[in-house]
């Protein structure tokens, strides 16, 4: 089967290659399918070389996250009007969060899989030629004579070394580079893990579930050594939710890039309670050159309001023997968060200006469905029925929703005050310039400057 796979148009801040579409993608070849990937965050949009395209496959995939979820049913109803007999598949976060209400409200989706899909893709297409019976299936969500189907995912992929490498020829490779938030060029993003045991209340981890799974070292080595042999990677940003919750995995990793002598730089997200120091020095031994960490707020009240389950004194602690590593920093922080006051806002400001990590970013707490936010949010009455107004953080439009007693524009207003009070600090800019000591680091402050001055 010929199957056409799609991330919808969308104005976003956040540019990355489509490894949720690439893993499906050697899934869907590895099982004799002929897979082709549009990116529309990348690619500019035409209608009449996407029909051709159209014209040409048996079956349409379409990711969606919740930002941009108007703009993918859009394109699938704008399909289905000019290909009514085409299969069109909605997947992703969106899908797998609402998928009663998505399928139910939108008749040109023909099918939904929700979670993990590169098993599930295969079964559907397998359904849909009469290979397999119904209850063969699991993750998948349709209409049948009028009454929607919805069967629950049954389990999630555990071994996840099993799962082929992502198709990166099927995407344009040297462009994503350009976008992404990184010191080293050419760059490339990795996944190397799914789930998360933690239960911070703006965060949709019912995609992949409580139930942390990793990949082996051997295997996240393996493809860094591919990349750099095919692509002449110099920059690795994993996106794993926690990356060194498994110490004794990450441990092994790193000692595997030294004993190698894997030359690449590479950054992560993790929480302040997983370091330690002998595992930072391990780490820019073995090629880490920043960390983010999602620090959030500077009150223990909210901390514990948002239950990320860490402490201000582990939060400076980790920023401290991070430093000591030589390992650069992003603090994430946010406002707007229920209950949280203006005077909250302020010490979660001077706080971060207090621990003066590299770079901060700061955004406003934002209600993502499956998320306690969104269930907050939902009580009060704020989230439209389109998702319309609902998602600042990554679309970056004007309007947005506060969780909180404070009006919405005083927030924008806090937010552009947090980013300029940190960054506009004298002591922070001498800082700067003092750290640059390559041509890398001049562009990369650059293009935050740039960033900055867009807010």
């Amino acid at each position: 089967m010929k199957i056409l796979l799609i991330n919808p148009p969308g104005k976003t801040s956040f540019i990355a290659p489509p490894l949720g579409l690439m893993s499906l993608a050697t899934s869907l070849r590895n099982s004799g399918h002929f897979p082709k990937i549009l990116d529309y965050l990348i690619e500019n949009f035409n209608q009449d070389s996407l029909f051709n395209d159209i014209q040409k496959v048996d079956l349409i995939g379409i990711t969606s996250v919740s930002p941009h979820i108007n703009n993918a049913l859009n394109l699938a109803r704008l399909i289905k009007k000019k290909f009514p007999d085409k299969i069109i598949v909605l997947g992703g976060a969106h899908a797998s969060l609402l998928p009663q209400e998505t399928i139910e409200n939108n008749p040109f989706i023909d099918f939904l899989i929700r979670g993990e899909g590169e098993i599930r893709i295969i079964q559907l297409i397998e359904y849909i030629q009469g290979q397999i019976k119904l209850k063969e299936l699991d993750g998948i969500v349709f209409k049948k004579d009028g009454k929607i189907i919805n069967l629950q995912p049954k389990k999630f992929i555990q071994n996840l070394d099993n799962l082929p490498m992502p198709a990166y020829d099927l995407i344009p490779f040297k462009k994503y580079s350009l976008y992404l938030q990184s010191q080293f060029q050419p760059a490339i993003t990795m996944l190397t893990s799914r789930g998360c045991p933690f239960n911070c209340i703006y965060c949709s981890k019912p995609v992949f579930g409580s139930s942390i799974r990793t990949r082996s070292p051997k295997s996240i080595l393996e493809e860094i050594i591919f990349l750099k042999k095919n692509y002449n990677i110099k920059e690795i940003i994993f996106y794993d939710d926690s990356f060194t919750l498994k110490k004794e995995k990450i441990t092994k990793f790193c000692q595997l890039i030294i004993e190698n002598n894997i030359k690449i730089n590479w950054k992560c997200e993790t929480r302040v309670n997983l370091v330690d120091q002998e595992l930072l020095n391990l780490m820019k031994k073995a090629g880490c050159y920043m960390i983010c960490y999602g620090i959030e707020s500077g009150n223990q009240k909210i901390l514990d309001i948002l239950k990320k389950g860490i402490t201000l004194e582990q939060i400076e602690k980790a920023i401290i023997i991070t430093k000591k590593a030589k390992i650069k920093i992003l603090g994430y922080f946010m406002i707007g968060i229920p209950q949280e006051t203006e005077k909250n806002i302020k010490e979660t400001i001077n706080f971060a200006k207090k621990l003066n990590p590299d770079y901060a970013q700061f955004s406003i707490a934002t209600a993502y469905p499956g998320t306690e936010l969104y269930q907050i949010a939902e009580k009060q009455g704020k989230i439209t029925k389109d998702f319309s107004d609902s998602f600042y953080a990554l679309t970056r439009q004007k309007k947005i929703i506060s969780l909180c007693d404070i009006k919405s524009k005083v927030l924008q207003k806090y937010l552009k005050k947090a980013y300029y009070s940190f960054y506009f600090r004298p002591s922070y800019i001498i800082q700067r310039i003092y750290k640059i000591k390559s041509f890398n680091d001049l562009i990369y402050n650059l293009k935050g400057l740039k960033a900055l001055l867009r807010i």
